[in-house]
């Protein structure tokens, strides 16, 4: 993104952009910047599938247990899963010198497969839309963000859920440093919450790098952690992963593959450490990332 004699961020600019047709993929090392921000004319983008499959949950106090289905009648031993698809968009761009805006909006299909009744959902999620501001330059970028979660009319009352159907805002603070071929970010932050749920503390460290074969790698560590010690019900379910008030902590890790100059082929798994009133497992994921000046675009 940036060139000397500044640290390289993992998000800069292709060296040689691909046609417009392609600015809707992929960056080399990164879901977004981090504490850097993009030139102006910049984009970032990026374009995932993820699923996970899971039949276990963390409860209030931390403990593996199974899901409980709604229905017990006729089959009380019976197992419950919880299966989750989804592809997301992710966009950022340098709207001026220091200050980027960026968003994301996700199309879901849940299903919760119980001993004696299937439930389907599908449709749009939450749609993100924020603002990133780079308070300071040099080795060690300082930066504030502020986003908005945004529910895109899905119903409150289905299950399994969309989403929560709140409306969120959340402030952070980000910092991060780069030597060449290895960068790390790291961020913390507060969410307010409306419609009775919880403020949540969020936080992350990420680290990462090129690898030889122009490949790319990072590794994520993501913190929720609510103000609630319990979580929330809602419609009848016993336990809805989009709709639980939770803490978690996962780590992520993720390959990238060049395809072209400045696109790249991703792939990650990201795994449930710990958590409260929390979905526990493996989530794979598969995408494509771009980045570019469209300004200098043919």
């Amino acid at each position: 993104m940036k060139s000397a004699p500044r640290p390289i961020s993992p998000c800069g600019p292709a060296a040689a952009p691909i046609a417009l047709i392609l600015a809707a993929l992929a960056a080399p090392t990164c879901a977004h910047a981090g504490a850097w921000t993009q030139d102006p004319g910049s984009l970032y983008a990026r374009l995932t599938y993820a699923g996970i499959t899971s039949g276990t949950r963390f409860d209030a106090v931390g403990e593996r247990v199974g899901l409980e289905p709604r229905f017990t009648f006729g089959a009380p031993d019976g197992a419950t899963e919880y299966r989750g698809r989804e592809a997301r968009v992710y966009v950022e761009y340098g709207l001026i010198e220091r200050f980027t805006t960026y968003g994301s909006v996700t199309w879901k299909r849940v299903v919760t497969d119980e001993p004696v009744v299937k439930s389907t959902n599908s449709g749009f999620g939450d749609l993100i839309l924020g603002g990133r501001y780079r308070v300071l330059r040099g080795r060690v970028p300082l930066s504030l963000a502020s986003e908005l979660k945004i529910p895109t009319g899905y119903s409150r009352e289905s299950t399994p859920s969309l989403g929560a159907g709140d409306l969120a805002h959340t402030l952070r603070g980000l910092v991060g440093a780069s030597w060449g071929w290895l960068y790390t970010t790291a961020d913390a932050g507060w969410t307010r919450r409306t419609k009775g749920y919880p403020n949540e503390y969020v936080y992350s460290a990420e680290v990462g790098g090129t690898l030889p074969f122009s490949l790319s790698w990072r590794s994520v560590v993501r913190g929720v952690r609510s103000t609630a010690q319990k979580g929330m019900p809602i419609g009848g379910a016993l336990f809805d992963p989009e709709r639980a008030s939770s803490r978690l902590l996962t780590l992520d890790g993720v390959l990238g593959i060049p395809i072209f100059p400045g696109l790249h082929l991703e792939s990650g798994v990201s795994h449930v450490l710990d958590g409260r009133n929390a979905l526990a497992g493996n989530t794979l994921e598969v995408g494509f990332a771009w980045s570019g000046n469209l300004a200098h675009a043919p």
